[in-house]
């Protein structure tokens, strides 16, 4: 029974407000994911750049010059003079929803006549579509290639260093 002065909501005016919030809800959600992934793609891009640094850094320090040969190695503090050159989780391979990984090089011969290692590291999404759609290639040049891999399902081929 309907009492003035009676104050609340209505069953349906209720029902509005929830189906508007779920309406707010669908546009927002998909958009978060969306920037959750392009976070998770600028860290895989920045992993690779610490690692070519590391490289470098690694390269400098070791005797006689030469890159590591494996990701492990740049964190570990086994490396040229017992340093960490990457934090430990990206020296494990696995951050921010991508895998990477990381490759020496048939040796280079500079015209100085000294071997200098070649090496190429990769970043691949984790869950495709979820944690990324691009994968990401570095190797010594420190340049950054990305290849949009979204409704991929061929045999991945990455590319050889001679």
């Amino acid at each position: 029974m309907f009492i003035r002065g009676e104050k609340g909501f209505t069953l349906i005016e209720l029902l509005i407000v929830v189906a508007i919030i779920g309406i707010i809800a669908a546009i927002a959600i998909p958009s978060l994911l969306r920037s959750r992934m392009s976070a998770n793609e600028a860290a895989a891009v920045g992993s690779l750049k610490t690692i070519a640094a590391a490289q470098t850094d690694y390269n400098n320090n070791s005797s006689p010059h030469t890159y590591s040969v494996d990701l492990l190695c740049l964190g570990s503090g086994n490396g040229a003079g017992q340093v960490d050159f990457v934090d430990p989780a990206l020296a494990q391979g696995l951050k921010s929803g991508f895998q990477i990984t990381m490759v020496a090089g048939n040796p280079v011969t500079m015209t100085d006549g000294v071997a200098y290692w070649a090496w190429s590291a990769t970043a691949w999404p984790v869950v495709y579509g979820s944690t990324g759609t691009r994968s990401f290639y570095i190797d010594e040049s420190g340049v950054i290639r990305g290849s949009d891999i979204l409704g991929f399902t061929g045999t991945v081929v990455l590319p050889s260093i001679d």
